[in-house]
């Protein structure tokens, strides 16, 4: 792996055109004429089976965990024992699209697998930085491990879509916060969708419009930069998956991310699969029917490490 100090200099260069296509998840889709299409008919489809879990599972929405607007979270599930296993979902959209209300479809078919479902929201670009929203998923990650704690759940995994993956591998990159916060012996696994874990190139496009993150925060910000030898004593399940039809330069940072967990948490416990005939939407909007991937990964790593 290349060092901070090398990482400075981009070691591929592309022109801007290149660089913004690679960075436009929607354009490489297969399954509609434009990439306007793609994502119509994701925010329809994650919307309404939104709703459809809102309306059907005992629930509990906007609990605070922070000071700001959008610093809320849900938790669904909660008639379910309490020692349930609990999934925390971060939602994606370049740190400055969708929110929490569209981003509880997981939950349905994780409630009848017997888990709950925590949907976080957050606040974004630009009325947020990105250090903020970062320090906004630690904030909500503390409330949900006392929960956790004085619960008595069996366990406690993450899964982050997109920006969300950048976010929760933020997160648990953080040993001092994993270390001193109360409940965070509870956190089993994370589950990180066609994350971005490199941000050196994404400053360079139109995504940095909105984001506004100087180029010098760009290394600090990358997770592909962070250090996860803390996660080895924990024994923390991660699998990163990314789709066959995201871009090259998304596949190519899940691959790099998980070389990096590989070779600095020397565990068996890092999962890497490039998902067939998927892309970056169609990854996660299956999250919504029963027989879906998440789903089924989640219940088997609970009955197996039970």
């Amino acid at each position: 792996m290349e060092s901070i100090a090398d990482g400075i200099a981009m070691s591929v260069i592309m022109d801007s055109s290149d660089l913004e296509r690679e960075y436009s998840p929607s354009q490489w889709s297969t399954r509609f004429a434009t990439s306007q299409q793609v994502l119509q008919n994701h925010v329809q489809l994650v919307t309404a089976a939104s709703e459809e879990a809102t309306n059907n599972i005992p629930h509990k929405l906007e609990i605070e965990y922070g000071a700001t607007l959008n610093q809320k979270l849900d938790i669904f599930g909660t008639d379910l024992p309490n020692d349930s296993p609990i999934l925390v979902y971060v939602h994606g959209g370049y740190w400055q699209e969708l929110n929490r209300e569209i981003s509880r479809y997981p939950a349905g078919p994780l409630y009848r697998a017997r888990v709950k479902t925590v949907v976080v929201g957050y606040d974004l670009c630009p009325s947020a930085t990105l250090p903020e929203i970062v320090q906004q998923i630690q904030n909500a990650a503390r409330f949900v491990f006392e929960y956790a704690d004085k619960m008595g759940s069996r366990g406690v995994y993450f899964a982050g879509h997109s920006a969300g993956a950048h976010l929760v591998a933020k997160l648990l990159s953080d040993a001092d916060f994993l270390d001193n916060t109360p409940g965070s012996n509870h956190l089993q696994g994370a589950f990180l969708i066609s994350g971005i874990y490199d941000l050196r190139e994404l400053v360079l496009t139109s995504v940095n419009d909105a984001v506004q993150l100087p180029t010098e925060w760009a290394i600090p910000l990358s997770p592909q930069f962070d250090c996860y030898t803390h996660l080895q004593a924990r024994r923390v399940r991660l699998y990163i998956l990314a789709g066959q039809n995201d871009s090259p330069v998304f596949k190519k940072q899940s691959r790099e991310f998980y070389e990096l967990l590989l070779n600095t948490c020397l565990t068996a416990d890092m999962y890497l699969e490039i998902k067939d005939e998927v892309d970056h939407f169609d990854i996660v909007e299956c999250l919504a029917n029963d027989d879906n991937y998440l789903k089924n990964l989640l219940v088997h790593d609970i009955r197996k490490h039970l």
